[in-house]
């Protein structure tokens, strides 16, 4: 796909800069409450991991977890120490095309129902339109901005107020418009910016690939090493004990041997407001079209 492909950097200034961005899941169904609870323990693990090694982390939740830290002085003093701690707020969606739907929507409550059924699953309970969705994000962050919104398929999961992404299906290396699974280590690859119309707003997207095996989180730490000081590597994982939590450490570890004092770590926002790489416009016609398979 015309990735470029370059030595292993010498030096933590040859090094690429990079993001790492956490997903913490709805979990809209019945008992999801507690394995929401169980998440926000591992989340804090996850976090102090991060803080050893200055790594920023760009942290996006679903509208259950703003529920979740906001009816807690205690979680809500935790969340304003990551901030000081540099870690960016942003936001988690999960569609009505998701396997787990977390609830909103700007689709009727009745087409999402026959969307969810025709995919085969027990409709979950409607909980409001992506505007009441993002009210719920600004109890975390009132200035809530970035985030990954599920908008691969359908650009309409984008609130207004999200103005950056990481999930716009597309490659941010190579030629413009090439589509590529977040599953395919070059897709963290960022060369570029990509930015383009949603609803008459321009958004900035990164793209990031996903480190939830330890056969993803070798192959994106080589193509990482492929890299030079000009690009940004995108990664993301949940805040799911077990395989995902143990492999995030070990790639927190392996940026942290080649970056001992966190300076090329930055948020998502970060690297797109302080312009560490171009930016390239993809065309609205193909802003509009779904995930190819």
């Amino acid at each position: 796909m015309g990735c470029l492909i370059v030595q292993r950097p010498s030096s933590p200034e040859s090094a690429p800069y990079y993001f790492v961005a956490i997903h913490n899941e709805p979990y809209h169904f019945p008992g999801g409450e507690a394995k929401l609870a169980e998440a926000y323990s591992t989340l804090k693990r996850m976090i102090a991991k991060a803080d050893q090694y200055d790594i920023k982390l760009t942290l996006m939740f679903a509208a259950q977890w703003a529920d979740h830290i906001s009816e807690s002085p205690e979680r809500m003093a935790e969340l304003e120490s990551w901030k000081m701690q540099g870690h960016e707020i942003a936001a988690h969606h999960h569609s009505i095309y998701h396997g787990n739907w977390d609830g909103y929507t700007d689709y009727s409550e009745e087409e999402a129902e026959a969307q969810r059924i025709e995919q085969g699953v027990e409709p979950e309970e409607y909980l409001g339109t992506l505007e009441d969705y993002t009210d719920k994000l600004k109890k975390l962050n009132q200035d809530v901005k970035s985030g990954c919104m599920n908008e691969e398929h359908d650009k309409r999961a984008m609130p207004e107020a999200i103005i950056y992404g990481t999930c716009s299906g597309f490659a941010n290396c190579g030629e413009v418009g090439t589509r590529l699974s977040d599953r395919v280590a070059e897709k963290g690859k960022n060369e570029y910016v990509l930015t383009g119309a949603v609803g008459g707003i321009v958004r900035k997207w990164l793209a990031h690939f996903q480190i939830t095996t330890p056969e993803r989180r070798e192959a994106g730490g080589t193509v990482f090493s492929s890299m030079n000081a000009s690009h940004v590597y995108g990664v993301i994982t949940h805040s799911a004990a077990g395989v995902q939590e143990q492999e995030c450490y070990k790639f927190l570890e392996f940026l942290h041997s080649v970056d001992p004092q966190g300076n090329r770590s930055r948020t998502v926002s970060e690297v797109i407001e302080q312009q560490l790489l171009p930016e390239k416009t993809v065309s609205g016609d193909l802003l509009d079209q779904g995930m190819n398979g």
